[in-house]
Formats: structure tokens, sequence, C-alpha cells
């Protein structure tokens, strides 16, 4: 509540492209960057936001650097007091690339109203399901109809364009 965070992941050269350079704003916070240094930003603006007011149920649904909107959306339901349904569904490929993960954690075990439901589609020897993963997939639509208990939610999406395209198109 006392400070902004943002989440960046630095992003190399394409695996398809190795000749491109690789991402250079997400380099620059990674490597020059440094806390403490005073940014000129702008407020965030337009239309991906969750509506305090609401009381209705949400999911959220990320992969990857996706999860910090969805993360800032779980923890104001948690803050508000409220109780209202959150289901938030991660994927990672293992917990190598599993960011944000005890504070996940903390928020689940801290709140009934917010189920989370990880998802590593490859898990490594060293992950274990149960602990560090519920399945071993990538978040899919059909994941969701065996879990949801409805389908009567807002739903919130965040992630690469290969993993929004696969979840709208499902």
């Amino acid at each position: 509540p006392d400070r902004y965070r943002v989440t960046i992941k630095k992003e190399k050269a394409p695996p398809d492209r190795p000749e491109l350079p690789p991402g250079k704003a997400s380099g620059f916070f990674s490597d020059v960057v440094k806390e403490g240094d005073i940014l000129d930003v702008k407020a965030p603006t337009g239309h991906f936001f969750l509506d305090m007011t609401k009381p209705n149920p949400v999911v959220l649904i990320s992969g990857g650097a996706g999860i910090t909107p969805m993360l800032s959306m779980a923890n104001a339901i948690a803050a508000s007091g409220s109780k209202r349904e959150v289901w938030f569904f991660f994927g990672a490929r293992n917990r190598s690339e599993h960011i944000l993960k005890d504070e996940i954690q903390r928020l689940a075990d801290a709140h009934d109203n917010i189920k989370v439901h990880v998802c590593y589609s490859r898990p490594s020897k060293e992950d274990v399901l149960g602990r560090d993963y519920h399945h071993a997939s990538r978040v899919t639509v059909e994941l969701m109809k065996q879990l949801l208990p409805s389908n009567n939610y807002e739903y919130f999406l965040c992630g690469n364009g290969a993993f929004m395209k696969t979840i709208t198109d499902d």
C-alpha cells in the first residue's frame, strides 16, 4: 500500500530469430535501473481493471509475467475484506519461471475465497505436484470447465500473445 511495484520480464532474442537484439526496454530496466532511482512515469490507463463495487465472482487467468495485474486484483479484493469469490489460474513452464510464487501462496493460504490453481506445462524433476503446482498441463478452458462450479463469472486474462490466443480461441 505504500509503494508501486512493476514486474518486467527481461526479454531475450526470440528463439526462432537469435540474430535480433534482446528487449531494449526490459534490458534497460533489468541492467540499468536500480532501487532508489527516480523514474518519470504516468498513471495506469485503459479499460483493463477490476470494478471493486461489483460483488460478482471473478476468474483471473494468467501466464508468465501476465500474473502481475491478476495478483494486484486478487490483493485488492483481499485488502478490501470482501468475500468475493476469486479463481486464480496461473501457468508457467515450471518453478524456475514461476514468478511471485510465495506471494500467491500466502494470499491463497490467508483467504478462503481465493482459490489458486497453478499449471506447469513442463514440470522439472524438482517440482512437486501439490506443493509447487496443481496441474501438469497448460492453463486451458477445459481445466476451467472441470473446476469452476458455474460459468457465471467476470473473466480477466493476461499473458503473452500465444497464451491469450489459445485461451480466447477455446
